[in-house]
C-alpha cells in the first residue's frame, strides 16, 4: 500500500491528492485548478452513468486543525445552483466539519468528506494517509484532565464502598472514548380525553439525547447525568486532553435527515404514559396515552460528542473496569448490567451484585481489606482487634458464647494463637 504523509503538504498539493483519488476512484475528466485560485474551482470531474454525465466540483480544504463551517458549504452550494455547468458539489477537508454544516450539507445535496471519509476512500485504492493533525470537534460536553478524573474516581470509591481506604488503589490504565451523540429540543403539546373530560396533558419544552451511530434514546442515567450541563457544550482540542489516552473517536452514522424521523418516533415512546381515572360508574379505569407526531416540534438538533472514561485500577489483590461518564460535578460509574461481556481477560467490571454471594448490593457494598474483593453486608465482617474490614474467605472466628463469635483478620488471628479454621 502506498503512504502518504498529509503533513507537509501544502494546499495545493493537497488539491492534486485529491484529484488523483477521484481519478483511481473511476471519475474522468479531471482537471486541477491554479494554485491560490481563491473563488475559482479546485477540482473538477465527471462521472459517467448509464443515463449519462455528472459533472461535479470539488472544493479542497487542507485545513487538519480546523472545523470547517456552515459559510463554506453555503458559498460551494450557490456556485453548483448558479452554473449551467454543473451537477453536483463535493467539499474535502483533513479536518472536520462542525453540525451546522454537516445539517446545512444533507439539507441541500452538497457531500461531505473529512479526514476520517477520506482515509477510507484512499484505502480502497491503496493509499494510506497520515497526519499528525489536531485532534477538534466543535461540540463536546466537558471533560477534565487526567489527574482531576482520577480524584472523581477517587471520591467515588469512597463513597460506593465501606471500608475503602485510599491505599488499596492503584490505577493501571485510563482511557478516553468520545461517544456522538444528537442532543435534540423539542416541545410538546399533548391533551388526551376521555367521556369524562381530560385524562392527562403534557405541554412544555425539553430536551433528549438520541445516539449518533443508532438514534436509539440514550440510557436515562446517562441522560440525567448530562442534560444539565448542556450550556457547558464547546470546543475540544487536543490541548484539552493532551496526556490521555484517546481510545476512540466514534463517528456520526445517522444523517440530520434521518434523526428527526427517529427523533419523533423516539419521543412518541418516550412520552408514553399510563395514566389511571374514574369513569362515570366510579369504577377505576386505566388508558395508555401516546402523543401523535403532529403533537411533537423539534425545535433544534444539534451533533454532540460527550467523554466516557474507561479506567483499569486495583484494589490490593482484585482488578477492576468501569466506565464513567464525567460532568463537572462527579464521574458517573455505569453498572455492570450495561456490559453483556467482560470487558478484559484479567479484570472484573466494577459489580452491582456481591461477588461471593450473588446478592444485588444495592449500596451496602463493602470492600475486603484483606483482597479487595467487593462484597454485601452479609459477607463481611469487622476484625475485632484492628478494625479491618474482612471479607468470609479471609475471616478466622473464635467461638465466644454458644452461637456467637468474634471475627479475626489473618494476621491478627495469628497474633492471639489460633489458626485458620
Amino acid at each position: 500500500m502506498e503512504e502518504i504523509s498529509l503533513e507537509t503538504m501544502d494546499g495545493y498539493q493537497f488539491q492534486k491528492l485529491i484529484a488523483n483519488l477521484f481519478e483511481k476512484l473511476g471519475f474522468v475528466n479531471i482537471k486541477v485548478g491554479p494554485p491560490a485560485a481563491d473563488g475559482g474551482i479546485d477540482v473538477s470531474m465527471e462521472q459517467k452513468t448509464a443515463v449519462g454525465s455528472i459533472k461535479f466540483t470539488v472544493e479542497c480544504k487542507h485545513h487538519p486543525a480546523s472545523t470547517i463551517g456552515r459559510p463554506v458549504v453555503q458559498k460551494l452550494h450557490s456556485a453548483v445552483i448558479h452554473s449551467p455547468f454543473l451537477n453536483k458539489g463535493i467539499i474535502v477537508t483533513s479536518g472536520h466539519f462542525s453540525g451546522e454544516a454537516i445539517q446545512y450539507a444533507e439539507e441541500v445535496g452538497i457531500e461531505l468528506i473529512d479526514m476520517d471519509k477520506l482515509k477510507e476512500l484512499a484505502k480502497k485504492v491503496g493509499i494510506s494517509l497520515h497526519t499528525k493533525s489536531s485532534l477538534s470537534i466543535e461540540n463536546c460536553f466537558p471533560t477534565s484532565g487526567k489527574t482531576k478524573v482520577i480524584e472523581k474516581l477517587l471520591n467515588f470509591l469512597e463513597d460506593d464502598l465501606y471500608g475503602f481506604n485510599k491505599d488499596f488503589l492503584q490505577i493501571e490504565k485510563t482511557g478516553l472514548r468520545l461517544v456522538p451523540i444528537f442532543l435534540i429540543d423539542y416541545f410538546i403539546n399533548a391533551t388526551f380525553s376521555t367521556s369524562v373530560g381530560i385524562i392527562h396533558s403534557v405541554r412544555g419544552n425539553s430536551s433528549v439525547l438520541l445516539a449518533g451511530d443508532t438514534g436509539e434514546l440514550i440510557h436515562p442515567i446517562i441522560m440525567d447525568h448530562l442534560l444539565p450541563f448542556r450550556n457547558n457544550i464547546s470546543k475540544l482540542n487536543e490541548e484539552d486532553i493532551k496526556g490521555i489516552m484517546l481510545l476512540e473517536k466514534r463517528e456520526f452514522v445517522k444523517s440530520y435527515k434521518e434523526i428527526r424521523e427517529i427523533a419523533k418516533q423516539g419521543l412518541r415512546r418516550f412520552l408514553t404514559k399510563t395514566v389511571s381515572y374514574y369513569g362515570a360508574n366510579n369504577r377505576r379505569y386505566t388508558k395508555t396515552c401516546v402523543p401523535n407526531a403532529r403533537d411533537i416540534t423539534l425545535l433544534d438538533i444539534k451533533g454532540v460528542y460527550f467523554p466516557a472514561w474507561e479506567i483499569t485500577f486495583a484494589l490490593l489483590k482484585n482488578r477492576y473496569f468501569i466506565v464513567g461518564v464525567e460532568n463537572p460535578n462527579d464521574l458517573c460509574i455505569l453498572p455492570s448490567s450495561f456490559f453483556k461481556t467482560q470487558e478484559l481477560s484479567e479484570a472484573k467490571v466494577y459489580p452491582d451484585c456481591c461477588m461471593i454471594c450473588s446478592r444485588d448490593m444495592k449500596g451496602d457494598k463493602s470492600v475486603c481489606g484483606e483482597c479487595g474483593i467487593i462484597v454485601c453486608n452479609k459477607d463481611i465482617s469487622e476484625c475485632r482487634k484492628c478494625g479491618k474490614m474482612i471479607c468470609r474467605t479471609h475471616t478466622v472466628s473464635k467461638r465466644k458464647f454458644l452461637i456467637l463469635s468474634d471475627k479475626y483478620c489473618f494476621q491478627c488471628a495469628k497474633s492471639e494463637g489460633m489458626t485458620s479454621l
